[in-house]
């Protein structure tokens, strides 16, 4: 999958947007100020079960996309369209706590750094399953959002998309590369 490095160009509004652009506009529907997103399916995106992210709010933000079902290079069986919702559902849900923080200029790992997570909670992130990911995507969207840290979550999809793909480590390598590169360049300056 590429890297997320700018501001997807756009795309005609019948088209299947590609990651990156469709992370960019959940971001706007997502907007507390002036996303097309009511109050209370926000909220509700907020609560997703990653397990069961069947809601309303998903299906309306799916279906304003136009991505209701999983791009068919992701497969087209009842796994993967399971896998593609509870994605997706995790994306949102954290996107949801993060409302308008979404920047594609900074990476989520500088985001993460800057924002002063752990480099044991950074680890645990990179290195979670399908099982611990939710748990710990809720906690690190609370953290940039207590924060108010802006990130490119289209990184966070890409992470989560990627899952169990030739694309995974690179990734991880990716996001891991800006969070300690961002980390040594906090050292420095402090010295």
């Amino acid at each position: 999958m590429p890297e997320p490095a700018a501001p997807p160009t756009e795309s005609s509004a019948t088209e299947r947007p590609n990651l990156a652009t469709a992370v960019g506009r959940a971001a706007q529907m997502i907007h507390p100020d002036d996303g097309s997103l009511p109050n209370g399916d926000r909220a509700a995106l907020r609560r997703v079960n990653p397990e069961a992210p069947v809601t309303p709010a998903l299906w309306k933000v799916l279906h304003g996309l136009n991505i209701p079902e999983p791009d068919p290079q992701y497969g087209t069986s009842d796994a993967a369209t399971a896998r593609y919702e509870r994605n997706w559902g995790l994306l949102l849900m954290g996107m949801a706590h993060c409302a308008g923080l979404h920047d594609y200029e900074v990476p989520l790992g500088k985001a993460l750094a800057l924002a002063g997570w752990s480099e044991l909670r950074f680890t645990r992130i990179m290195e979670a399953d399908a099982e611990t990911l939710p748990a710990l995507m809720r906690r690190m969207a609370q953290y940039l959002a207590s924060k108010d840290q802006a990130a490119n979550w289209a990184d966070v999809a890409y992470l989560l998309f990627t899952r169990g793909t030739d694309n995974a480590e690179s990734t991880r390598l990716r996001i891991a590369r800006n969070y300690y590169s961002t980390l040594y360049q906090k050292e420095q300056d402090a010295d």
